[in-house]
């Protein structure tokens, strides 16, 4: 199976903003509602888990009551291991006043007290279950990803043989448009998209070089998110 984890529990804390990130708006919709529908249309990606934390309580509201929500730390049994994905869920629900049919999200809380503490969490989760499941990291705050960009990425990772697979951007396409990324490696910027296997351990790793601006809109501070409504709203 092939799950997308959309990462949606950390601080935000360089924000300096009462809104939590996920829920800051791009083109009058929340961040997390762009790319939740990004994730929706990929041809590969079969459910969609949205990890929170306490840090992102107004997101998992926000979700509740406009999506289908499954939660599955309600539902999780350390005795008697089973991840409850529902399966057999009816995606179409009514939200608000009109009959939209809305993909189901199955809400994993986490810590919420870092990227690489909440990943671990989340992989050591879903191997109880399978060690062989594909799971697509993404994080809320990139909300110019598209569908196509995803499916790119995935069909990649399937060719490279291996493990894992990192999405980076060049970092020139950062100096371009007068964007500070967080960190640069071999002047590469990690792109918040990247593919593992459903287990806890180090894994083989390929990178996969994507120029794309669309990746480089993760949104860290405010000036971002004005940059990029000025840009792109």
């Amino acid at each position: 199976m092939i799950m997308a984890i959309l990462m949606a529990g950390g601080k935000g804390s360089r924000l300096k903003s009462n809104i939590e990130k996920p829920l800051l708006k791009f083109q009058n919709s929340a961040l997390i509602d762009h790319v939740i529908k990004a994730i929706d249309g990929s041809r590969y990606i079969d459910k969609i888990i949205v990890s929170t934390s306490l840090n992102t309580v107004k997101t998992e509201k926000y979700l509740s009551l406009n999506y289908p929500v499954n939660l599955l730390n309600n539902k999780l049994n350390e005795g008697d291991f089973k991840l409850d994905l529902n399966e057999n869920y009816n995606n179409t629900e009514y939200f608000g006043n009109k009959k939209d049919l809305k993909p189901q999200l199955n809400i994993l809380m986490t810590s919420g007290l870092g990227y690489l503490k909440d990943l671990s969490f989340i992989l050591s989760i879903f191997e109880k279950n399978s060690n062989k499941d594909i799971l697509v990291f993404i994080t809320a705050d990139l909300p110019l990803i598209s569908s196509d960009i995803i499916d790119h990425a995935i069909e990649n990772y399937f060719n490279s043989g291996k493990e894992s697979l990192s999405i980076m951007i060049p970092y020139p396409i950062f100096k371009e448009n007068n964007l500070k990324p967080s960190i640069v490696f071999d002047d590469l910027v990690p792109s918040g998209l990247n593919i593992l296997l459903s287990q806890n351990k180090t894994q083989d790793e390929e990178r996969l070089i994507i120029p794309k601006i669309e990746l480089a809109f993760n949104i860290n501070t405010l000036n971002d998110l004005k940059f990029l409504n000025d840009n792109f709203g």
